[in-house]
């Protein structure tokens, strides 16, 4: 075999390798929204995609490993569909709103509160701390670096972007959208209320990103 036969195998592998990956990751996510974080069952999930233990060792380390990464997921898929590579052209209010509703409306599909409500309520810590770091972590930390290319501009340069990002993520699912997530009220908010708490937590941060010190 020649280097370039060679070559070509190995990628051929790889591309199986993520494909089996990936089909673990969307079998892990349906079946976590399904029986929640406490009845996972890693088996049923391998069976599913045609992994192997082999494969969830190498590439997720184990189950929580795999629970984490499919959080992680579902997290950075969000974030891609809020195409924040043109929100720098935007002002700073309107860049606000396009990311905390995108965000907003993500924490209130069916499945991202099913996932929530799942990991939440799971007897095992590793799962939730899995879920604030691959999840809401990732959120936060896009939302920061959306800040942080702006500073100098529009947002002071002493702004600590983490932590903002932090408290407007919190502020955008308080309240009311707290309670939908939680399962504590069954309305749940439609478009324009969505719209408009997007406005309304964006204009609360806007006016304290421009000045000295943090919001």
């Amino acid at each position: 075999m020649n280097a370039t036969q060679t070559t070509i195998r190995s990628n051929a592998k790889q591309r199986a390798a993520n494909e089996r990956c990936d089909a673990m990751l969307q079998h892990a996510r349906d079946q976590i929204m399904a029986v929640g974080v406490d009845r996972f069952s890693l088996n049923e999930v391998l069976r599913q995609s045609g992994g192997s233990k082999a494969t969830l060792v190498k590439y997720f380390g184990d189950r929580n490993g795999l629970i984490a990464a499919a959080i992680g997921f579902e997290a950075q898929h969000a974030v891609e569909e809020l195409a924040l590579e043109t929100a720098n052209a935007l002002p700073l209010q309107e860049a606000l709103e396009r990311f905390l509703g995108g965000i907003l409306r993500f924490y209130l599909l069916p499945g991202s509160i099913a996932l929530y409500r799942a990991v939440v309520s799971a007897a095992d810590s590793r799962a939730s701390a899995g879920f604030y770091r691959n999840g809401h972590q990732v959120i936060v930390q896009a939302l920061a670096d959306l800040l942080d290319a702006r500073k100098g501009r529009d947002v002071h340069p002493a702004i600590n972007s983490a932590e903002v990002a932090d408290q407007m993520l919190h502020a955008i699912r308080a309240g009311k959208y707290e309670r939908a997530l939680i399962g504590l009220s069954p309305d749940m908010p439609d478009a324009a209320e969505i719209k408009a708490r997007a406005h309304s937590t964006a204009a609360l941060f806007v006016p304290a990103l421009g000045q000295t010190g943090k919001a």
